[in-house]
């Protein structure tokens, strides 16, 4: 089980920058890479791995959009922890527009 640490108020401003714009979490090669990026940054340190993303399918196919944006919420708290998270928001600041799922996306698909 993933230890949820409390989100500091510099993480919850990053996330609310994008969740004001619509945004739930980035799509899967996005947050594919995104993890990748913590994970070698966390064994360059010597610390834990952050929590996976939630992707669709597999094990995590009942994961629904709140589910995988509490995730999120996860790994950027592990970042701001570990003092990444300027790595999180430059990752952020680089991603086109069309790299996050739009909130309630989901709800609107056939």
């Amino acid at each position: 089980m993933a230890i949820i640490r409390r989100t500091s108020s510099r993480a919850q401003r990053l996330l609310d920058h994008h969740r004001l714009r619509g945004r739930s979490y980035p799509a899967l090669r996005y947050w594919e890479r995104l993890h990748l990026m913590l994970s070698e940054e966390a064994e360059k340190r010597g610390k834990s791995p952050p929590p996976p993303p939630l992707v669709h399918g597999g094990l995590d196919a009942e994961a629904t959009e709140a589910d995988r944006m509490q995730r999120l919420d996860e790994q950027v708290a592990w970042a701001d922890h570990n003092q990444l998270l300027h790595k999180v928001q430059m990752f952020f600041d680089a991603m086109p527009g069309s790299g996050w799922e739009e909130q309630g996306a989901s709800r609107r698909r056939p």
